[in-house]
């Protein structure tokens, strides 16, 4: 008989038996983490040490304008970029890469930190470096691993500042940019718009990214490529621009801040919009320097704001068409009325003084010496609710939803505003005020612009836009932009013959007569809008030819005193301009319609 093994020994053995089989158990469920859950990582970091995806980056779709002439185009670049997986000794290479560049060490380390969170995918440092460069940064493609020099196509803008406002410009995507269009396929670093069309189409004219497979060697040298895709531009935007048109009106405006809007009152369409001061958007096109960003932004003139859709002024006369088009059509006046301007309106004990008295004026002549005495009686005839009605129903106090953002509401004030706002009750002086376009009221030169096209074209009011048509690369039609209407004014054809009657007064006799055409017939406002501080902002608006408007010109001038000295020349040099293309009937491109 066998002795009987100590107990101690039978229970050692079976806890180094349960030790085994867990660490086996360990292994194997370790194991198969690894070769089932984890298989796609691990072949992803295998793949990774001998093969480069590159992505190659699609040109975005050219701008043009109405008659074809290319607005934005593009141009072949290189960019520098870092591969964080690759780069070994960060701190030497990016004090070697900023010195190349001629960039701040600190920012090519900060892009380095930004992009190891996403190791795999190339962070770019600099766009649109010279051949020297690229030269250098080859020679010592060894000494840089990480290091990459791709191919991209870069924006260019012929015209320089010209249209600025319009076209926009490009900037890097925003981490909070990211999170919305990253379903779209958008990555960190990618150019995207921030201004104008640029940013309003930024999807159409955004092309499809292609994307080369390259093999490569333990140094990251190129072996071969295995795989290659092109990728497709983006499409091209065709504007309702008339760039001859355009080029006159910043002409004309020069480097006086202000606005000029040309605007087919059929239809909506933008033909011309400037703001000034403007600048060049190539400055963009590549990544703009801090410094030179710094100094743009904080620029007093604001340069990068568009005076004509996202700036609200006091509209000043211009005004008086709506209020001038309120009294006719509420039976408060007609085209025979007749009114005593004696230069001055008692109101309790408060006199309201005019620049002149005109003496007994009937309403075309009230409208065509701006009046105020005729139009503070008006206004207080008609009461604020009447007026602000009016405003409203042309247009203004509310965005025109053009596509370019930003875009500025106005206001058209009324009891419930000035006690919201102001903590005052509504008295009848701010009556008088409204009438001739003071006090509260404020507007945007596009705003105006809808205003008068509702008033050439009977009553509609249109939405304005600078978009006519998208092609594809290949120069198909995509798709073709109609006019939206966004209300219609019941007007008697009386009221609306009375104030076209009275609107072509001023340019035949009136205020606005610098704004007169040779053979062609032009109606319109002037306007002198006092402000807070500085001279008088200047306007004109008006429309040709007065028996079939076709156009519609809006000018303003900051501080520019008087509408009718230097607005309505402005805008004479506009409509000279257009009116003289009529007359040659300059052909348009074939998907260009009217």
């Amino acid at each position: 008989m066998e002795p009987e093994r100590p107990v101690h020994l039978s229970a050692r053995l079976a806890s180094l038996a349960v030790t085994l089989t867990a660490a086996l158990a360990v292994l194997g469920l370790r194991l198969w983490q690894l070769q089932v859950l984890q298989a796609d990582y691990y072949a992803q970091l295998a793949d990774s040490n001998r093969l480069r995806v590159h992505r190659v980056t699609a040109p975005r779709g050219l701008v043009l304008d109405r008659r074809g002439t290319p607005l934005v185009v593009n141009r072949p670049a290189f960019s520098v970029s870092l591969l964080p997986m690759e780069v070994k000794d960060p701190h030497r290479v990016a004090a070697e890469l900023a010195r190349a560049l001629g960039v701040l060490e600190q920012e090519v380390w900060s892009r380095w930190e930004r992009g190891r969170r996403r190791p795999y995918e190339p962070v770019r440092v600099r766009r649109d470096v010279g051949m020297r460069v690229v030269t250098w940064l080859e020679e010592r493609r060894e000494d840089l691993p990480g290091v990459q020099v791709e191919a991209e196509p870069v924006r260019v803008y012929p015209f320089g500042s010209v249209g600025a406002h319009v076209l926009g410009y490009l900037g890097e995507v925003s981490q909070e940019e990211l999170e919305a269009l990253r379903p779209r396929g958008y990555r960190p670093g990618d150019l995207v718009g921030k201004a104008g069309v640029e940013r309003s189409y930024d999807v159409v004219l955004r092309g499809d990214d292609g994307e080369h497979v390259v093999e490569v060697d333990a140094a990251g040298r190129p072996l071969r490529v295995l795989r290659e895709q092109p990728g497709r531009p983006g499409n091209t935007l065709v504007l309702t621009l008339d760039w001859e048109l355009q080029q006159e009106a910043e002409r004309q405006l020069g480097d006086r801040p202000g606005a000029v809007v040309a605007m087919d009152p059929r239809t909506g369409e933008v033909l011309a919009m400037a703001s000034s001061p403007s600048f060049d958007p190539n400055a963009f096109a590549a990544g703009i320097p801090e410094r030179d960003w710094q100094q743009l932004s904080r620029d007093r003139r604001n340069p990068l704001m568009n005076r004509a859709t996202a700036s609200a002024y006091e509209p000043g006369s211009v005004f008086k068409v709506v209020t001038g088009l309120a009294a006719l059509q509420e039976g408060r006046a007609a085209g025979s009325s007749r009114f005593v301007c004696t230069g001055s309106l008692q109101l309790g004990r408060w006199v309201f003084r005019d620049l002149q008295a005109h003496g007994v004026v009937d309403f075309a002549t009230g409208v065509a010496q701006s009046c105020n005495v005729m139009f503070w009686t008006l206004g207080r005839s008609l009461g604020p609710d009447a007026l602000a009605r009016y405003a409203r129903q042309l247009g203004f106090g509310q965005p025109t939803g053009i596509d370019l953002p930003p875009e500025a509401a106005g206001v058209v004030p009324d009891a419930d505003y000035k006690r919201r706002v102001w903590h005052e009750p509504w008295y009848p002086g701010d009556t008088l005020n409204m009438a001739i376009g003071q006090g509260f009221v404020l507007a945007t030169p596009i705003q105006v612009a809808r205003a008068m096209s509702a008033v050439a074209n009977g009553g509609t009011l249109l939405q304005p836009r600078v978009t006519r048509a998208v092609l594809s690369p290949e120069g198909q039609v995509v798709r073709t932009f109609s006019p939206v209407v966004q209300g219609r004014l019941q007007l008697s054809g009386q009221a609306l013959r009375a104030l076209r009657r009275s609107l072509e007064a001023v340019v035949e006799r009136g205020t606005g007569r610098a704004a007169r055409v040779e053979g062609l017939r032009v109606a319109g406002k002037t306007g002198s809008a006092e402000v807070p501080r500085g001279r008088p902002h200047a306007w004109f608006a008006g429309y040709a030819p007065a028996e079939d408007p076709r156009i519609v010109v809006v000018v303003l001038v900051e501080h520019g005193y008087r509408g009718g000295l230097s607005a309505a020349p402005i805008a004479q040099a506009v409509l000279s301009r257009w009116w003289a293309g009529q007359q040659a009937a300059r052909p348009q491109a074939g998907w260009a319609g009217r």
